[in-house]
């Protein structure tokens, strides 16, 4: 083989190794746009973990809050049963009987 000829494999060989680094830069170019954009996403979600954290402990206080008003409702809902003396939770007061010397109405 000549000197030539050798150096043309040569050039050859060292042009497809330059190749194949340029086409390695341009995938690993593109990979760290991936993690990139991964790594937003990942801290969005996050975020919105925390948001969603936040929503459930409102969320349940307000579950809270809606059952003892529930609770205070069925409660106004039962019947009351009358005291001895009086009508109800709420008694008008007693009129006075009729004066031994007055009559009634007539």
């Amino acid at each position: 083989m000549t000197t030539g000829a050798v150096l043309t494999v040569v050039a050859v060989v060292l042009a497809l190794i330059v190749a194949g680094l340029f086409r390695l830069v341009a995938v690993l170019d593109s990979a760290e746009l991936v993690l990139r954009r991964l790594v937003t996403e990942v801290r969005a979600a996050r975020k919105a973990v925390a948001a969603a954290g936040d929503l459930v402990a409102a969320v349940e206080r307000d579950a809270d809050l809606g059952r003892a008003a529930f609770d205070r409702l069925e409660a106004l809902k039962r019947p009351v049963r009358p005291a001895p003396n009086g009508a109800g939770p709420v008694s008008l007061p007693l009129r006075p009987g009729p004066s031994p010397g007055r009559e009634g109405p007539a």
